[in-house]
């Protein structure tokens, strides 16, 4: 495959990450946050399996991947449901700009703080700049507490920090190929979820085309698909030069959600989401040139 090829392919990927959350708001619509979960990651695991099946990946691993594939499970669980409920209440465009350049500024955070990674002054600036962007995506500059407190603005805060910590907690991963990873991991989320949803109520053969192309979309493509072209990219760009292609997702999210969804997207939702990517980049770039 040519390098040319697949960047159309990377393109591709983060475009389907920025989808998501335009399906997510439209699977709201259809059932509860449990049943998302559990058809969503079962869906992934099934299709993740024939994808290992392809690159002719052994399934094998050791017990300390196992244990992290659980950990970040579980932190996907938990992230899944606190971004349903956001984007049900809130935004699809919004959700996807402030996760998607939120959660690379706060791994940075978690990293400085808690595994001691060294701070520099241009770091200083970036975080300002990438904590200006996160104000003005969730319109606290109006100063207005109806708005600046709403239970979405603070579901995708939190959601931003779980994916924060699910990036931190997979990092140590590195004995496993990520394929293979990712297909424990989606395991993992599938049978947390299991207990929790009520398949009884589900009715799936009687939902429409709409539930299904999005429900298919998000599970294979989105998440499956999608992921797999991220971590095969890594192994043969490099980590720097696909990360560069991570800077489509949030701007992709705000086109479907205003294309799909009708959602008015405002001047300084975008102006915040572009202050945020500056950000993202900066610290990307910071790191690569210090190590």
């Amino acid at each position: 495959m040519s390098k040319k090829t697949f960047y159309i392919l990377m393109v591709f990927a983060m475009f389907a990450w920025g989808i998501s959350s335009t399906n997510t708001k439209i699977l709201s619509e259809y059932i509860r946050a449990e049943e998302i979960v559990f058809v969503r990651y079962f869906i992934s695991m099934v299709s993740s399996f024939f994808i290992v099946i392809l690159a002719k990946k052994s399934f094998k691993i050791d017990k300390k991947s196992l244990c992290i594939a659980f950990a970040a499970g579980l932190l996907t669980s938990i992230y899944t449901v606190t971004t349903f409920f956001g984007i049900k209440l809130g935004t699809a465009g919004v959700a996807g700009a402030f996760i998607n350049t939120l959660a690379p500024i706060n791994t940075f955070i978690i990293l400085a703080l808690f595994l001691k990674r060294k701070m520099y002054k241009i770091d200083i600036i970036a975080l300002a700049i990438g904590f200006v962007g996160a104000i003005l995506i969730l319109g606290i500059w109006q100063f207005d507490k109806e708005k600046i407190f709403t239970t979405y603005n603070i579901l995708f805060i939190i959601s931003a920090w779980l994916w924060a910590m699910l990036t931190v907690v997979s990092s140590f991963s590195k004995k496993i190929d990520p394929l293979i990873f990712s297909f424990y991991m989606y395991l993992f989320v599938a049978i947390l979820a299991f207990p929790f949803a009520d398949l009884g109520s589900l009715n799936l053969l009687e939902k429409d085309s709409t539930f299904w192309i999005n429900l298919l979309f998000m599970s294979i493509i989105s998440t499956s698909v999608a992921t797999s072209l991220y971590f095969i990219g890594v192994e043969k760009l490099g980590s720097v030069e696909v990360s560069s292609f991570m800077f489509i997702t949030p701007l992709s999210s705000i086109f479907f959600g205003a294309v799909f969804l009708k959602e008015e997207i405002g001047f300084w939702t975008i102006v915040g989401t572009i202050l945020s990517i500056c950000a993202v980049y900066m610290i990307n770039r910071i790191g690569v040139f210090k190590n």
